[in-house]
């Protein structure tokens, strides 16, 4: 198995991308739907990486609920961003006494989400700070999609206004475009 990287590897990677959307949610076990709801909303129903970084999202978020200091009335932001070809997650809670780490015993009781974690993901780590605990991963992709039309800075910046318009709805209570509508042309 992999050794989670380390911040210092985090900020030294030359990755950037797009921030598809934050959310802070109550730590509580009925939030952990509203995770993947956010993740499926966020990607769109036809995104290649859609079924797994919805599976490892609810696990790390399951993961925050269940042993960070967060529980105790406290919340869990995820993050979300596109990097080309792999969608990055961090999942901020308080951090807790214990450090997250994959469990080696599959028959045991715990540590299978991390497990997941571990083996679909492309890389992943873990980091504190003065925020708390992040819990970080890519799923990476193919894209199968192009649109001859559209360059990939003139994709960037599409989706990045959609983003920033859905946002500025979302916090007025109004209904932005739907997040298929972020897709561009010749994409549907």
């Amino acid at each position: 198995m992999r050794d989670p990287k380390t911040l210092e590897d985090k900020r030294n990677s030359d990755m950037s991308g797009i921030l598809l959307g934050v959310t802070e949610l109550p730590a509580s076990p009925e939030s952990v739907i509203k995770a993947r709801t956010f993740v499926r909303i966020r990607l769109g129903a036809d995104h290649p990486a859609l079924e797994d970084v919805t599976l490892l999202t609810s696990e790390v978020f399951t993961n925050s609920v269940m042993h960070s200091d967060s529980r105790h009335s406290g919340s869990v932001m995820v993050a979300l961003a596109e990097c080309w070809d792999r969608i990055h997650v961090d999942v901020v809670d308080a951090g807790g006494k214990s450090f997250p780490r994959v469990q080696a015993d599959i028959l045991g009781e715990g540590g299978r989400g991390l497990m997941l974690v571990d083996l679909i993901s492309d890389q992943w780590g873990v980091y504190e700070d003065n925020a708390g605990r992040t819990v970080w991963f890519q799923v990476a992709y193919s894209r199968t999609r192009t649109d001859s039309r559209e360059n990939p800075i003139q994709a960037t910046a599409r989706r990045a206004a959609c983003t920033v318009a859905q946002s500025l709805n979302a916090e007025r209570g109004e209904r932005g475009p739907a997040p298929d509508a972020c897709d561009g042309p010749g994409t549907g």
